[in-house]
């Protein structure tokens, strides 16, 4: 348990159709493990995605992206969210992203990009970093009440 994420929430979407699974499968895992409450959407767009957020009011959104096309990706996700005033959530990337795309994926507003083979505990370390440094941001909601952490499946599509 990560005592910054205990019992906050977490959403975890792939981004594209693209058919992988796994990653997002093991981080959304092991955020939970930190103590993190995960939703995990599957496949998403972005509209879905706005609609996921405003209704789960999660601290951090994880984006999993194999496809090729985490930039336009990324671009319609992190556009749909500042026009919802989605700006006080942490937002993530992992995948086979190339370093000189993590650069402009940062520019467009996502806090963080894990690389392919990106080591668990340093994820759930700078997720943590990230949460706890974004919290002053927050409208302070009803504080959660104390409880194992759990994954839950969605399917917004």
């Amino acid at each position: 348990m990560v005592a910054a994420l205990q019992g906050r929430k977490a959403i975890v979407a792939k981004l594209g159709m693209d058919a992988h699974w796994r990653g997002a499968i093991v981080v959304a895992n092991a955020l939970r493990d930190a103590g993190m409450d995960v939703v995990y959407l599957g496949h998403t767009l972005a509209a879905d995605l706005v609609a996921a957020v405003e209704q789960e009011d999660p601290v951090l959104v994880g984006l999993s992206t194999l496809s090729g096309n985490h930039l336009a990706e990324c671009d319609q996700v992190m556009t749909a969210f500042r026009a919802a005033g989605l700006d006080d959530v942490v937002v993530v990337a992992g995948g086979t992203i190339p370093p000189r795309d993590q650069v402009e994926l940062v520019a467009l507003g996502v806090d963080q990009v894990f690389g392919v083979g990106s080591p668990l505990a340093h994820i759930v370390e700078q997720v943590s970093a990230l949460v706890t440094a974004r919290q002053h941001l927050r409208v302070p909601a009803e504080a959660p009440e104390p409880h194992s952490a759990r994954s839950v499946v969605l399917d917004y599509l």
